[in-house]
């Protein structure tokens, strides 16, 4: 799991990006647009688990959970597929009726 990886994203509000992330020895580190992401994650077999904040650094961007200028932290588990292919599905902490769904591709 270890490495850079693309990732493309989806809410159940119907808005969408795409960012990178980096998973190196527990840790999570990436970002898209407008909010960079540091998190911890765990893997056991093929499933992992992440804990992820996403923080804003661009005034006036929104999450894809149609929210503004704060942190929100995500709750993710996934599978990996393959060596280079993995999907997730998760949600904000404090919005747990709000999805979110992710297809991540290992660049490195």
């Amino acid at each position: 799991m270890q490495g850079l990886w693309t990732i493309e994203f989806g809410s159940s509000t119907g808005r969408f990006g795409a960012g990178v992330v980096v998973f190196k020895e527990g840790r999570v580190m990436g970002g898209d647009s407008g909010y960079y992401y540091i998190g911890t994650y765990s893997l056991v077999g093929d499933e992992f688990s992440a804990k992820i904040d996403l923080v804003p650094f661009v005034p006036g961007i929104e999450t894809v959970f149609n929210t503004l200028g704060h942190n929100v932290k995500l709750s993710l588990t996934g599978t990996l597929i393959d060596s280079e292919h993995a999907t997730a599905q998760g949600s904000p902490v404090a919005m747990p009726h709000l999805k979110l769904g992710v297809k991540l591709t290992k660049r490195n």
